[in-house]
């Protein structure tokens, strides 16, 4: 099983990339969230180029309208707290082969289902409250959907590491922890330190 391999081997670099970006930090302000948002951004817009590349053509993943659901509340929210993104990319590595793409994939759609848990401490951390419009969208940019899109996302990778050979799996993981780590710079992104 991919996934159960995916969450033990990268549990250093998934737990270095939450403790980089902060964000259940009991002072986070307003003013750190909207840095973290824009350079999640910055990290998005490139690495979402980068996955059309190897992912487009998987009808099981929907992967259109997953990319455009995270970019387009990551947008959202940085419009409803009146802040333009950051138009530099930030610096992504180009995925060399399919199954880096899955793996960093595998760190996108986790950060989305993790995302629930953020949405409701950034709600009352930030007096932000849960309706819509108010800088949130991203925690929740599948809506009642978290659940199902996860569900079907391990599904389909779970069915194509199946047919694949070892180089895939470990190429997999490689994709994985190589994702985590982009998230690490965001947390100094802008001379901003977490």
């Amino acid at each position: 099983m991919i996934l159960a391999q995916l969450k033990a081997e990268t549990r250093e670099a998934h737990a270095r990339a939450e403790a980089a970006l902060n964000l259940l930090a009991p002072d986070l302000g307003r003013a750190r969230y909207v840095d973290v948002l824009r350079g999640l951004h910055a990290l998005y817009v490139p690495l979402c180029v980068e996955l059309d590349r190897w992912l487009a053509g998987h009808a099981e993943l929907d992967w259109p309208a997953r990319r455009a659901a995270k970019l387009g509340a990551l947008a959202d929210d940085l419009r409803a707290l009146g802040t333009p993104p950051d138009t530099r990319p930030a610096p992504v590595p180009p995925l060399p082969d399919e199954a880096h793409a899955w793996g960093a994939l595998y760190v996108l759609e986790g950060a989305t289902l993790g995302g629930q848990l953020l949405r409701r401490h950034l709600a009352g951390q930030l007096d932000l409250g849960t309706e819509p419009g108010r800088g949130l969208a991203f925690f929740s940019s599948y809506g009642d959907q978290v659940g199902p899109r996860w569900k079907a996302f391990g599904a389909a990778l779970e069915g194509r590491c199946a047919r694949a050979d070892a180089a895939f799996h470990a190429g997999v993981l490689a994709g994985a922890a190589q994702t985590f780590s982009l998230f690490v710079p965001l947390a100094v992104r802008d001379g901003v330190s977490a």
